[in-house]
Protein backbone atom coordinates (compact mmCIF):
# COMPACT_ATOMS: atom_id res chain seq x y z
CA UNK A 1 0.00 0.00 0.00
CA UNK A 2 1.39 3.37 -1.01
CA UNK A 3 2.05 5.75 1.85
CA UNK A 4 0.05 8.99 1.74
CA UNK A 5 2.03 12.08 2.67
CA UNK A 6 0.41 14.39 5.17
CA UNK A 7 -0.11 18.05 4.38
CA UNK A 8 2.55 18.98 6.94
CA UNK A 9 5.08 16.66 5.31
CA UNK A 10 4.29 18.05 1.85
CA UNK A 11 4.82 21.60 3.13
CA UNK A 12 8.19 20.60 4.61
CA UNK A 13 9.29 19.02 1.33
CA UNK A 14 8.22 22.06 -0.68
CA UNK A 15 9.91 24.43 1.78
CA UNK A 16 13.19 22.50 1.83
CA UNK A 17 13.21 22.17 -1.98
CA UNK A 18 12.54 25.89 -2.38
CA UNK A 19 15.34 26.85 0.05
CA UNK A 20 17.84 24.53 -1.67
CA UNK A 21 16.87 25.89 -5.08
CA UNK A 22 17.30 29.48 -3.92
CA UNK A 23 20.69 28.66 -2.38
CA UNK A 24 21.74 26.94 -5.63
CA UNK A 25 20.74 29.95 -7.72
CA UNK A 26 22.47 32.40 -5.37
CA UNK A 27 25.64 30.28 -5.36
CA UNK A 28 25.64 30.18 -9.16
CA UNK A 29 25.27 33.95 -9.35
CA UNK A 30 28.01 34.63 -6.78
CA UNK A 31 30.56 32.41 -8.54
CA UNK A 32 29.47 33.80 -11.91
CA UNK A 33 28.59 30.36 -13.26
CA UNK A 34 27.79 30.61 -16.97
CA UNK A 35 26.16 27.50 -18.52
CA UNK A 36 26.62 28.99 -21.99
CA UNK A 37 30.38 29.14 -21.48
CA UNK A 38 30.31 25.38 -20.87
CA UNK A 39 28.32 24.81 -24.05
CA UNK A 40 30.63 27.05 -26.09
CA UNK A 41 33.64 25.16 -24.75
CA UNK A 42 32.40 21.71 -25.86
CA UNK A 43 33.94 21.86 -29.38
CA UNK A 44 37.25 23.02 -27.93
CA UNK A 45 37.06 20.25 -25.34
CA UNK A 46 36.49 17.63 -28.05
CA UNK A 47 39.50 18.95 -29.97
CA UNK A 48 41.61 18.93 -26.80
CA UNK A 49 40.71 15.35 -25.87
CA UNK A 50 41.41 14.20 -29.42
CA UNK A 51 45.09 14.80 -28.64
CA UNK A 52 44.89 11.98 -26.09
CA UNK A 53 43.90 9.39 -28.71
CA UNK A 54 47.51 8.96 -29.82
CA UNK A 55 49.51 7.68 -26.80
CA UNK A 56 53.28 7.50 -27.15
CA UNK A 57 54.03 3.84 -26.37
CA UNK A 58 57.77 4.48 -26.59
CA UNK A 59 57.45 6.50 -23.38
CA UNK A 60 56.49 3.41 -21.38
CA UNK A 61 59.84 2.85 -19.61
CA UNK A 62 60.09 6.30 -17.95
CA UNK A 63 56.44 5.95 -16.94
CA UNK A 64 57.03 2.51 -15.45
CA UNK A 65 59.93 3.79 -13.34
CA UNK A 66 57.83 6.64 -11.97
CA UNK A 67 54.84 4.35 -11.46
CA UNK A 68 57.00 2.04 -9.34
CA UNK A 69 58.11 5.09 -7.35
CA UNK A 70 54.47 6.07 -6.87
CA UNK A 71 53.60 2.60 -5.57
CA UNK A 72 56.60 2.70 -3.23
CA UNK A 73 55.53 6.08 -1.88
CA UNK A 74 52.00 4.79 -1.31
CA UNK A 75 53.23 1.56 0.28
CA UNK A 76 55.67 3.24 2.68
CA UNK A 77 53.22 5.99 3.62
CA UNK A 78 50.41 3.50 4.24
CA UNK A 79 52.56 1.05 6.21
CA UNK A 80 54.06 3.65 8.55
CA UNK A 81 50.68 5.31 9.07
CA UNK A 82 49.03 1.93 9.70
CA UNK A 83 51.46 1.05 12.50
CA UNK A 84 50.93 4.42 14.17
CA UNK A 85 47.16 4.40 13.62
CA UNK A 86 46.61 0.91 15.06
CA UNK A 87 48.23 1.97 18.32
CA UNK A 88 46.79 5.48 18.37
CA UNK A 89 43.21 4.37 17.65
CA UNK A 90 42.97 2.65 21.04
CA UNK A 91 43.63 6.02 22.71
CA UNK A 92 41.05 7.72 20.47
CA UNK A 93 38.26 5.32 21.42
CA UNK A 94 36.00 5.68 24.45
CA UNK A 95 36.12 1.93 24.96
CA UNK A 96 39.89 1.56 25.33
CA UNK A 97 41.21 5.04 26.25
CA UNK A 98 42.80 5.11 29.75
CA UNK A 99 40.74 8.16 30.71
CA UNK A 100 38.58 10.88 29.22
CA UNK A 101 41.42 13.44 29.00
CA UNK A 102 43.52 11.05 26.91
CA UNK A 103 40.54 10.32 24.70
CA UNK A 104 39.71 14.03 24.29
CA UNK A 105 43.28 15.06 23.40
CA UNK A 106 43.68 12.10 21.00
CA UNK A 107 40.47 13.04 19.19
CA UNK A 108 41.49 16.70 18.88
CA UNK A 109 44.87 15.81 17.37
CA UNK A 110 43.23 13.36 14.98
CA UNK A 111 40.58 15.86 13.86
CA UNK A 112 43.12 18.65 13.38
CA UNK A 113 45.26 16.46 11.10
CA UNK A 114 42.18 15.36 9.16
CA UNK A 115 41.30 18.96 8.31
CA UNK A 116 44.58 19.58 6.46
CA UNK A 117 44.28 18.62 2.75
CA UNK A 118 46.85 16.16 1.46
CA UNK A 119 47.97 18.52 -1.31
CA UNK A 120 48.70 21.22 1.30
CA UNK A 121 50.75 18.79 3.36
CA UNK A 122 52.74 17.81 0.27
CA UNK A 123 53.35 21.45 -0.70
CA UNK A 124 54.59 22.25 2.81
CA UNK A 125 56.93 19.26 2.89
CA UNK A 126 58.23 20.08 -0.60
CA UNK A 127 59.05 23.58 0.65
CA UNK A 128 60.89 22.08 3.64
CA UNK A 129 62.66 19.06 2.13
CA UNK A 130 62.70 19.89 -1.58
CA UNK A 131 61.31 18.06 -4.59
CA UNK A 132 61.34 14.26 -4.37
CA UNK A 133 59.70 11.22 -2.85
CA UNK A 134 60.27 12.15 0.81
CA UNK A 135 57.64 14.95 0.90
CA UNK A 136 55.15 12.56 -0.73
CA UNK A 137 55.81 9.86 1.86
CA UNK A 138 55.46 12.30 4.76
CA UNK A 139 52.26 13.79 3.33
CA UNK A 140 50.74 10.32 2.91
CA UNK A 141 51.70 9.33 6.45
CA UNK A 142 49.78 12.27 7.91
CA UNK A 143 46.92 11.89 5.42
CA UNK A 144 46.61 8.14 6.01
CA UNK A 145 46.87 8.56 9.76
CA UNK A 146 43.77 10.77 9.73
CA UNK A 147 41.76 8.32 7.64
CA UNK A 148 42.72 5.11 9.43
CA UNK A 149 42.58 6.46 12.97
CA UNK A 150 39.07 7.79 12.35
CA UNK A 151 37.83 4.47 10.93
CA UNK A 152 39.65 2.28 13.45
CA UNK A 153 38.64 4.23 16.55
CA UNK A 154 34.98 4.19 15.49
CA UNK A 155 35.25 0.46 14.86
CA UNK A 156 36.57 -0.03 18.39
CA UNK A 157 33.67 2.04 19.76
CA UNK A 158 31.23 -0.34 18.04
CA UNK A 159 32.64 -3.63 19.41
CA UNK A 160 30.51 -6.08 21.34
CA UNK A 161 30.89 -5.22 25.05
CA UNK A 162 30.08 -8.80 26.15
CA UNK A 163 33.60 -10.22 25.65
CA UNK A 164 35.07 -7.13 27.32
CA UNK A 165 32.96 -7.60 30.44
CA UNK A 166 33.74 -11.32 30.47
CA UNK A 167 37.49 -10.75 30.38
CA UNK A 168 37.25 -8.02 33.02
CA UNK A 169 35.28 -10.34 35.32
CA UNK A 170 38.28 -12.67 35.66
CA UNK A 171 40.58 -9.83 36.70
CA UNK A 172 42.27 -9.03 33.38
CA UNK A 173 44.34 -5.88 33.04
CA UNK A 174 43.51 -3.15 30.52
CA UNK A 175 46.14 -4.48 28.13
CA UNK A 176 44.74 -8.00 28.43
CA UNK A 177 41.21 -6.74 27.84
CA UNK A 178 42.33 -5.02 24.64
CA UNK A 179 44.38 -8.02 23.50
CA UNK A 180 41.82 -10.75 24.19
CA UNK A 181 38.43 -9.00 23.87
CA UNK A 182 38.89 -6.06 21.48
CA UNK A 183 41.67 -6.94 19.04
CA UNK A 184 40.07 -10.20 17.79
CA UNK A 185 36.86 -8.32 16.97
CA UNK A 186 38.47 -5.44 15.07
CA UNK A 187 41.40 -7.12 13.29
CA UNK A 188 39.53 -8.06 10.06
CA UNK A 189 38.16 -4.54 9.67
CA UNK A 190 41.53 -3.00 10.51
CA UNK A 191 43.15 -4.96 7.68
CA UNK A 192 40.34 -3.89 5.36
CA UNK A 193 40.87 -0.23 6.29
CA UNK A 194 44.60 -0.50 5.62
CA UNK A 195 44.00 -2.00 2.19
CA UNK A 196 41.40 0.63 1.39
CA UNK A 197 43.78 3.40 2.46
CA UNK A 198 46.51 1.96 0.25
CA UNK A 199 44.13 2.11 -2.72
CA UNK A 200 43.35 5.74 -1.93
CA UNK A 201 47.03 6.56 -1.45
CA UNK A 202 47.95 5.26 -4.90
CA UNK A 203 45.58 7.82 -6.39
CA UNK A 204 46.57 10.55 -3.94
CA UNK A 205 50.28 10.04 -4.56
CA UNK A 206 49.68 10.71 -8.25
CA UNK A 207 48.11 14.06 -7.38
CA UNK A 208 50.88 14.88 -4.90
CA UNK A 209 53.40 14.55 -7.70
CA UNK A 210 51.85 17.65 -9.26
CA UNK A 211 53.43 19.77 -6.51
CA UNK A 212 56.80 18.02 -6.77
CA UNK A 213 56.27 15.24 -4.25
CA UNK A 214 57.69 12.55 -6.53
CA UNK A 215 56.03 9.75 -8.43
CA UNK A 216 54.21 9.61 -11.72
CA UNK A 217 52.37 12.85 -11.05
CA UNK A 218 55.66 14.72 -11.38
CA UNK A 219 56.24 13.67 -15.00
CA UNK A 220 52.53 14.13 -15.68
CA UNK A 221 52.59 17.82 -14.84
CA UNK A 222 55.91 18.27 -16.67
CA UNK A 223 54.47 16.89 -19.90
CA UNK A 224 51.25 18.86 -19.53
CA UNK A 225 53.26 22.06 -19.24
CA UNK A 226 55.23 21.11 -22.37
CA UNK A 227 51.98 20.31 -24.26
CA UNK A 228 53.23 16.77 -24.96
CA UNK A 229 49.78 15.25 -24.96
CA UNK A 230 50.85 11.95 -26.52
CA UNK A 231 53.04 11.30 -23.47
CA UNK A 232 50.32 12.58 -21.13
CA UNK A 233 47.92 10.14 -22.76
CA UNK A 234 50.32 7.27 -22.19
CA UNK A 235 50.78 8.26 -18.54
CA UNK A 236 47.02 8.33 -17.99
CA UNK A 237 46.58 4.96 -19.73
CA UNK A 238 49.27 3.23 -17.66
CA UNK A 239 47.96 4.81 -14.45
CA UNK A 240 44.41 3.72 -15.27
CA UNK A 241 45.45 0.11 -15.81
CA UNK A 242 47.59 0.07 -12.65
CA UNK A 243 44.76 1.47 -10.51
CA UNK A 244 42.29 -1.11 -11.84
CA UNK A 245 44.71 -3.97 -11.06
CA UNK A 246 45.41 -2.66 -7.55
CA UNK A 247 41.71 -2.12 -6.82
CA UNK A 248 40.83 -5.62 -8.00
CA UNK A 249 43.61 -7.26 -6.00
CA UNK A 250 42.75 -5.28 -2.87
CA UNK A 251 39.05 -6.07 -3.20
CA UNK A 252 39.85 -9.79 -3.53
CA UNK A 253 41.95 -9.73 -0.35
CA UNK A 254 39.28 -7.80 1.57
CA UNK A 255 36.61 -10.30 0.62
CA UNK A 256 38.82 -13.20 1.68
CA UNK A 257 39.51 -11.56 5.03
CA UNK A 258 35.96 -10.47 5.80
Amino acid sequence: MARVLTTRTKIKIILITTILTILLIISGILIEFDPMAFIRGIPRGIEFFSYFLRPDFSYFEPILNKLIETLQIALIGTTVAAVISVIYSFFASQVTAPNYITYFVARIIMNVLRTIPDIVLAAVFVAIFGIGALPGVLALIFFSFGIMTKLMSEDIDAVDRGPIEAVKSVGATRTQVIGFAVVPQVTPNFISYILYTFEVNVRVSIVLGLVGAGGIGQILIENIRLFQYDKVSMIILVTFIAVIIIDGFSEYIRKRIL
